[in-house]
């Protein structure tokens, strides 16, 4: 029996190209030209050695990364807002069980959305017993719960169904890779691995309900010669992981979009700018080519035979050429015109596009169709695709960081908000006027505490400093208002 844990979704194969753009454009010039004939085609008649040269000379400036790393910087401007029950804070500074923090997790899964306008989070737990456990016992055992972050490339299928009246995920299929030990001084064995999640009926054994429905089950296996169509083969049993002692009867795998938290696919966030970025790299091979060609000082002789065949003309100062013809003579071609002029032109007419198509993403915009997550996303934010992005990745990482508590004991409100306010608020004056007649006024809203909030607020006064902090700074408790004068 051949191999089938491993098809592919159609859609998964629709969009695979544009992850393949936008990793490149990201990864920078290495990668775009180990990519080769695919970003760069090669000019007619054009040979392999003239190609390697032809695509050497061509520089690719990554607009890319840098509007991607500008556009997760504004979102980072202020750090996340995390709400977590008392207990699960000293697990925040390490989610992944590999030493990465949540804050660190955060930027990953933001830098990832706007790479590729997908990923997904997985919690997980050890497959240990914890039943009869208190929080310590486990803590001390170092068994916990972790997210782990998945990029759009390795969710390569999945399923949907109605479960209670929702669309939920029925089935996701992850791929893995797994380091088999290495050997002495060898360098280890890398192996695919397909991580199956599913809802299923759990086998009929001691303790479980026969009514309890479909429930978690994790299965994980790999394909014995991969190259040949080969026959898959599952590592271990079925796992069913228990939460407090019972299944779980749902997925607990959270994918995040650009404006959704659903399975469906959009296109890269940036794909328009990855792509002028390319016709930038397209430009600038054409404008090397013929610099290179058109620039080179091209010496040309009339009137001249040479005596022997092997005779050769040497070009510099220290050599002369003497024809016996009176009427022989030799000049330099020099390229004149405005043949190369254009080709400058549209590059700097591409360096443009991608300023405004990066600043896109800053501005209103709505889809003609909205789903009702959409339209809630959307309200708690500015109207902007990064807006949406850092209000879906808010929505994510909440849902992650509930599953995440829960499995860790813990009970309490549980969520992780992403900045929406990208620039410094604008202070003018005459506000700032204002603001203090009102205070030592004693308006209502501006008490000393009142008053140092909006200063706060305003960016004025850095967030981690007090009001206390800041009379102390100051060597005065207060400034006397004139009606206690």
């Amino acid at each position: 029996m051949s191999s089938t844990v491993n098809i592919i979704h159609p859609e998964y194969d629709k969009m695979k190209p544009q992850w393949v753009k936008a990793r490149a454009t990201i990864a920078g010039q290495r990668a775009v030209k180990a990519l080769g004939k695919l970003f760069l085609p090669v000019l007619k008649d054009q040979d392999d050695e003239d190609y390697k040269a032809y695509k050497l000379r061509a520089s690719f400036v990554n607009f890319t990364y840098r509007t991607v790393s500008a556009l997760a910087g504004m979102i980072f401007r202020k750090d996340p807002a995390v709400v977590v029950p008392k207990s699960v804070e000293p697990m925040l500074e390490d989610v992944t069980g590999a030493g990465v923090n949540l804050h660190v997790f955060s930027q990953q899964c933001t830098v990832e959305n706007l790479s590729t306008g997908r990923l997904g989070v997985l919690v997980d737990h050890p497959a240990q017993a914890t039943e009869g456990m208190t929080l310590a016992d486990t803590e001390k055992l170092n068994i916990r719960p972790t997210m782990q972050l998945y990029k759009a490339e390795t969710i390569y299928n999945w399923k949907t169904g109605s479960v209670n009246n929702q669309t939920v995920p029925t089935e996701v299929r992850l791929l893995e890779s797994h380091a088999e030990p290495a050997k002495g001084f060898e360098n280890p064995e890398i192996e695919k691995r397909y991580r199956v999640l599913d809802l299923a009926q759990r086998p009929a054994a001691e303790g479980v309900d026969e009514n309890e429905g479909l429930v978690y089950r994790v299965r994980v296996y790999r394909i014995i010669d991969e190259k040949k169509d080969g026959v898959e083969e599952q590592i271990g049993s079925d796992l069913f992981p228990l939460m407090n002692g019972k299944p779980l009867g749902y997925i607990p795998f959270y994918p995040i979009g650009i404006d959704d938290t659903t399975l469906d696919m959009d296109e890269p966030p940036l794909v328009d700018l990855m792509d002028v970025n390319l016709d930038h790299y397209r430009l600038s091979a054409d404008l090397k080519h013929g610099l290179h060609y058109g620039g080179l000082p091209t010496a040309w002789i009339a009137g001249y035979a040479p005596d022997d065949k092997d005779d050769k003309l040497y070009i510099g100062s220290a050599t002369a050429w003497c024809f016996s013809d009176p009427n022989a003579k030799a000049e330099y071609l020099e390229f004149t015109g405005q043949g190369l002029k254009p080709i400058s032109e549209e590059m700097k007419a591409d360096e443009d596009r991608m300023a405004i198509l990066g600043a896109r993403l800053l501005a209103s915009e709505r889809k003609s169709t909205e789903t009702a997550q959409t339209a809630r996303i959307y309200r708690a934010g500015e109207a902007s695709i990064l807006s949406a992005i850092s209000a879906t990745l808010s929505i994510g990482l909440t849902n992650a960081l509930d599953t995440f508590c829960e499995w860790a004991g813990a009970t309490g409100v549980c969520s992780v908000t992403l900045n929406q306010e990208f620039f410094p608020p604008e202070v003018t004056y005459q506000e700032l006027a204002e603001w203090l007649k009102a205070w030592m006024s004693g308006a209502p809203g501006f008490s000393d505490q009142g008053f140092f909030s909006l200063l706060q607020k305003k960016e004025l006064i850095a967030t981690d400093v007090t009001l206390e902090d800041e009379q102390a700074r100051i060597g005065d408790k207060s400034i006397p208002r004139p009606d206690i004068i």
